[in-house]
């Protein structure tokens, strides 16, 4: 289901999750893909719902739900203007997703994913460090901020220094913060470099 060694990270932040008191209700804020993240939470019990930009993405996921009869609730929208209540979810995470807006959507929308936790509700979230291979390539908009062109389409990712960051976390108890690196032949991107963080709203 989840082959690649990028997303083991996702199953501490379950491991977490499983940990609270809090009621078994999550969050996917870029919920699209052929084998949506959202399917180990499903697993284990959980409400998922999802949010999903790319009609394309969306379609992925929900062909992998008809196929594993599973249902992610995954709606198109926008996760800078998330349409959820406040305190609407136990557990929220973006992952791999939140690093392709600029940096100050990025706080935007950080600000969004704390709106609809509940209080004492888990975060996870990760961003691309500096010392990725992929820092530099393409052209630089801000700093830290470059337009990489991918299989013909421009993509925008925000790279972090390793406290850049935790600016984002002002009204969470950080519980975990790694940074990690593929090396060779450990599967999808060598030289990924990633700085993960797990949050405990206040």
């Amino acid at each position: 289901m989840i082959l690649h060694r990028r997303d083991t990270p996702l199953f501490d932040f379950l491991n977490e999750c499983n940990k609270s008191h809090l009621p078994k209700k999550i969050l996917d804020c870029g919920a699209g893909g052929g084998t949506p993240p959202l399917a180990i939470f499903h697993q284990e019990g959980y409400k998922c719902h999802g949010i999903e930009l790319l009609d394309s993405q969306i379609e992925r996921a929900k062909a992998y739900e008809r196929e594993h009869n599973m249902n992610f609730n995954i709606i198109k929208g926008d996760m800078r203007n998330l349409p959820y209540e406040n305190e609407s979810f136990s557990f929220v995470f973006s992952h791999h997703t939140v690093f392709h807006l600029c940096k100050k959507e990025v706080a935007r929308t950080i600000k969004e994913m704390e709106r609809v936790l509940m209080p004492e509700g888990l975060l996870f979230v990760n961003f691309p460090s500096y010392e990725c291979r992929g820092y530099g390539v393409g052209e630089e908009k801000e700093k830290g901020e470059f337009v990489i062109d991918i299989e013909g389409e421009e993509v925008l990712h925000s790279f972090f220094k390793d406290d850049e960051a935790d600016k984002y976390f002002q009204n969470f108890n950080i519980i975990s913060k790694k940074k990690w690196v593929l090396l060779k032949n450990e599967g999808w991107v060598d030289g990924m470099a990633m700085i993960e963080y797990v949050g405990k709203k206040n």
